[in-house]
């Protein structure tokens, strides 16, 4: 487990509870079959990440981290448009006979200002200044220029970016307007932390927080059942582990009389509801194979869930772990932690993850500059029946 899970059951929980839906409206997404992909979703998320702790990956579910860390240097590193030189297909739809998805992301990134000391793109601005004035309050990149969006093949979703440096600790806030939270929820804050990680090591500092803004963060229809499983799978998880821990373990593990007693008492909150999650559990994972007939099937469903004794109790863990960051340890957190090659001392050195092999096919490249410790999703992960669709 990872305290990013934590962190992604609370946002998942608050974005059901919320029910804001967006049934009445006309939207742009929409299904494989052709049907409207319509959505429940919170007006904005916030959320924030000390990178010092861990590299925030969820173990929920797994996520191809290298894929995430391969697009954002498509991005930013090689400031790239087209698709020909990304090591995945996640932008496959949005591009045109050339493999260029237009005047986005990469395209923005290269574009040079001019300053009093000369010509810079945006990231070269940025390593200016972090290696130069890092105390600048205005270290900003900014992708949804409005006079290009027409040249764009999907406006930019992670789109402003802030830096800060605090005693000589590297910040990132993070301006997203919209996000897929199952599918994407955790995949931009992958990428972004890593961008800090890289920056921090050419730049002589130390990666520290992430702060991840989201304007529109929503769950599609068909999702809501994979979201419903991960949610109770993780409570059920947390509720045996609480039985299994010995009184003896506590007193071994927990040194401070303060925490011990807080520990205490929210085992005891916990275990005095005698709440099995296993047929929610399965409900859930009955839906995520069949499928409901249409988004009110969707909508029905999710208020029905979220009205239950077992969700109220399964938020109840979730909050109760995200906080007290001090129970980590008691019940075997991973944290994940990421490990750049320490030999790269210029951004443009950095290897992506991720490579085509000579058949075209995309896998690890061994020369990368990145490796993940600590993170193991085939064991501590929810076990999701079907493949998670996609709405485009």
């Amino acid at each position: 487990m990872s305290r990013a899970d934590y962190v992604y059951l609370k946002t998942t929980n608050k974005i059901l509870e919320g029910q804001e839906w967006d049934t009445k409206e006309k939207v742009r997404t929409k299904w494989s079959d052709g049907t409207p992909a319509h959505a429940v979703k919170i007006f904005n998320s916030n959320n924030v990440y000390k990178l010092a702790d861990e590299f925030p990956l969820t173990s929920l579910r797994k996520i191809s981290w290298k894929g995430a860390i391969d697009e954002m240097m498509w991005i930013w590193v090689k400031k790239s448009n087209n698709i020909n030189d990304l090591n995945s297909h996640v932008w496959d739809q949005w591009a045109d006979k050339t493999g260029s998805i237009g005047e986005a992301y990469g395209a923005q990134v290269r574009k040079k200002s001019v300053y009093p000391d000369g010509e810079y793109d945006q990231i070269d601005r940025i390593i200016y200044y972090l290696k130069n004035q890092p105390a600048f309050r205005s270290m900003v990149a900014e992708l949804f220029v409005h006079q290009d969006l027409h040249k764009m093949g999907l406006y930019p979703c992670v789109h402003g970016l802030n830096f800060d440096v605090s005693n000589g600790k590297l910040n990132l806030f993070i301006n997203q307007r919209s996000n897929d939270t199952l599918v994407a929820g955790n995949w931009n804050v992958v990428q972004y932390s890593a961008l800090v990680y890289m920056l921090a090591q050419v730049c002589g500092l130390e990666p520290g927080t992430v702060a991840h803004e989201v304007v529109n963060a929503h769950i599609y229809d068909k999702h809501i059942p994979f979201i419903v499983d991960m949610t109770f799978s993780r409570a059920m998880q947390i509720q045996k582990k609480l039985q299994e821990i010995k009184f003896v373990e506590i007193e071994r593990m927990m040194l401070d009389p303060v925490v011990k007693e807080k520990f205490e008492e929210f085992k005891e909150e916990i275990m005095r509801y005698d709440v099995n999650f296993e047929t929610a559990i399965e409900e859930a994972q009955n839906i995520e194979v069949n499928e409901l007939k249409n988004t009110q099937a969707y909508e029905d469903y999710s208020k029905k869930i979220v009205d239950t004794k077992k969700f109220r109790v399964a938020k109840m863990i979730v909050n109760g772990m995200y906080n007290n960051p001090e129970f980590d340890e008691l019940l075997g957190y991973s944290k994940p932690k990421l490990i750049l090659d320490p030999n790269v001392k210029d951004f443009y050195d950095f290897v992506t993850p991720l490579k085509k092999d000579e058949n075209g096919k995309f896998v690890s490249n061994e020369k990368g500059s990145f490796k993940v410790e600590n993170y193991n999703p085939e064991k501590e992960g929810v076990k999701l029946k079907v493949k998670v669709p996609v709405a485009e």
